[in-house]
């Protein structure tokens, strides 16, 4: 068979064979040149999901102060349609504990604080007399910050908190916050726990759940009364923290103030680009807008504060106030 295959015959069937394993080659080849083309939608994206995680996003535990980001906005449709062409979400901020302070004195001035932890420390404090536009950092009272009260003059206050043992404790200032009186035992007032989320001090120097077991989102305070903040938007207000009563549901709110007859209370709404103050006996009307970037944002840094007709909105490092019909708003980023 050999030798009838070596002869002319035998060219032929090579040559043959040889023009078929070509073709099969070629055909191999453009099978794979096409499959980065065909994957190419869905592998797009990957970065999108990535850094939504790695920016405190689906990837973050409750109450680690993350926000929930539009990564699935990103996702392709329709296995062509590019990521950039799904519109971009604004997030979504969770109700959780607050971690900043905001005390109004008037309309240009108005004292910032962050909470800080009695283990860690890191409380700051910050006073502003030209309207959030700029900031002087002032000596913190304590390690943790539980409640700042501004007197009328603007420059004495008292100041409860903590330090590593988490015991609460009172000091005095007379000078804007320069310096503080020795601590002592705290009297009868009002401030959120530094180790229970869940507790309140009250006018009556006890200790009170007004949410229960759940944790207390934020304490609004007037002469009068305070107002607690759950986390399911339930409002509770009592004169002496012995009792307590309903004042009906902020459904989202992440902040309080007291004002005057009102409660007011920031939420965000898709009517609003920013953060919407809302009447705590009306919720469904905006009475303004802070325009911030909410990505920039994580849950619990947000404070509210009211003095008169002003309106002072603290979220992220930027801090923001308007008066009157809360259209204007001015202010920036605390750089001081």
């Amino acid at each position: 068979m050999a030798k009838r295959l070596a002869g002319p015959l035998g060219l032929v069937a090579l040559g043959a064979f040889l023009l078929v394993d070509v073709g099969l080659v070629g055909l191999a080849l453009r099978s794979t040149a096409a499959t980065p083309t065909s994957g190419q939608s869905g592998s797009s994206a990957r970065p999108a999901a990535e850094s939504g995680v790695s920016a405190g996003g689906a990837g973050a535990t409750p109450g680690s102060g993350a926000t929930t980001d539009s990564a699935p906005a990103a996702t392709p449709s329709g296995g062509g349609s590019s990521p950039s062409a799904a519109p971009a979400e604004d997030p979504v901020l969770e109700p959780t504990s607050v971690t900043i302070g905001l005390v109004a004195v008037d309309d240009s001035t108005a004292w910032r604080f962050a909470r800080g932890s009695c283990g860690a420390g890191g409380s700051t404090l910050a006073v502003t007399e030209d309207g959030a536009q700029t900031w002087q950092p002032r000596v913190a009272p304590f390690d943790t910050t539980l409640r700042v009260r501004v007197r009328d003059n603007g420059s004495a206050a008292f100041a409860i908190g903590g330090d590593g043992d988490c015991t609460p404790r009172f000091r005095q200032t007379r000078d804007t916050a320069q310096t503080w009186d020795r601590p002592g035992t705290v009297p009868g007032a009002w401030y959120r726990d530094g180790q229970d989320p869940a507790v309140v001090g009250t006018e009556a120097g006890a200790r009170a759940k007004p949410c229960g077991d759940s944790g207390v989102v934020d304490l609004a305070v007037d002469d009068r009364f305070a107002v607690a903040l759950c986390g399911d938007g339930r409002l509770r207000s009592s004169a002496t923290g012995k009792q307590w009563s309903d004042d009906g549901p902020v459904e989202g709110a992440l902040a309080l103030a007291v004002t005057g007859k009102r409660t007011l209370a920031l939420v965000t709404r898709d009517d609003c680009a920013g953060l919407a103050v809302v009447d705590a006996a009306d919720p469904q009307k905006a009475l303004g807008c802070a325009p911030v970037e909410l990505s920039k944002v994580r849950a619990g840094q947000v404070a509210l504060a009211a003095a008169g007709d002003a309106v002072w909105v603290a979220a992220g490092d930027t801090t923001l106030r308007a008066t009157g019909d809360l259209v204007e708003w001015s202010g920036g980023p605390q750089e001081g």
